[in-house]
């Protein structure tokens, strides 16, 4: 079954972001941990119903001074301030994400570059079979589906850290997206119906991404508006993102 799983944010500071965001909403946060081999670091934010949004930023600034292509398209991209990077669906059937990725004419891939040390002592996840990969489907302003088996250790259940927001988000009850029900219609091909995902979605025929999502809480509904992820770029050469030692 195929279901929202996760919204990405893109910002220059994630320290900074998930306090804004969690001021403005009174939803607390968890540390997600971070990649060792792309140097990005999360902080977790549960809206509810087993959906959550990823606060990321570069947290190893040797990635910039090297140049690596991941690390300037996240400052590019957050040059004038926050963004959404990616509207992320889930899928517990393999077969699904094959199926999706044969659609998209992609490889099903497992590759995220040195897995995530969480930041919990003793705890580390791996990497998660998806597709496409977020070169052909975040860069393009479109969603990808993860494999996610077990909902019993999924990051919107981490607890929130303590100080960062009391209130308990519901679900989200609404996405607007650029473009038109049928591009989004098209992208995900005949097997995956957006109507399932139990929100209300609208599209305001800009350029294709993530422009807001609407969430419950018990303090009272919340939203959050943020500009799209910016689709004038060279695409990213996908040899270029290969792990590096931490």
């Amino acid at each position: 079954m195929i279901s929202l799983d996760h919204i990405a944010i893109w910002s220059d500071n994630l320290y900074r972001t998930t306090l804004e965001i969690s001021r403005r909403t009174g939803l607390g946060s968890a540390d997600g941990g971070w990649f060792p081999g792309l140097g990005l670091g999360q902080k977790i934010i549960s809206l509810g119903g087993h959906v959550y949004i990823e606060v990321e930023s570069i947290v190893d600034h040797r990635m910039i001074a090297e140049r690596r292509p991941l690390a300037l398209e996240l400052e590019r991209q957050t040059a004038t301030g926050d963004c959404f990077a990616g509207l992320c669906l889930r899928s517990d059937d393999p077969e699904e994400i094959a199926a999706f990725a044969r659609h998209r004419g992609v490889e099903s891939s497992a590759e995220i570059a040195g897995g995530k040390e969480l930041m919990v002592p003793g705890q580390k996840r791996g990497k998660a079979l998806h597709a496409p990969d977020f070169r052909n489907s975040w860069l393009v302003g479109r969603p990808n589906i993860y494999y996610v088996p077990d909902l019993g250790s999924h990051s919107s259940l981490l607890d929130t850290q303590p100080g960062t927001g009391d209130a308990q988000a519901t679900g989200v009850t609404s996405l607007e997206l650029g473009g038109t029900e049928e591009g989004l219609r098209d992208w995900l091909g005949d097997a995956i119906d957006p109507d399932a995902w139990g929100v209300e979605l609208s599209y305001n025929g800009g350029p294709d991404g993530l422009y807001a999502v609407g969430f419950g809480t018990t303090d009272g509904p919340q939203a959050i508006r943020l500009n799209p992820i910016t689709l004038d770029h060279a695409p990213i050469d996908q040899g270029e993102l290969a792990p590096i030692a931490p």
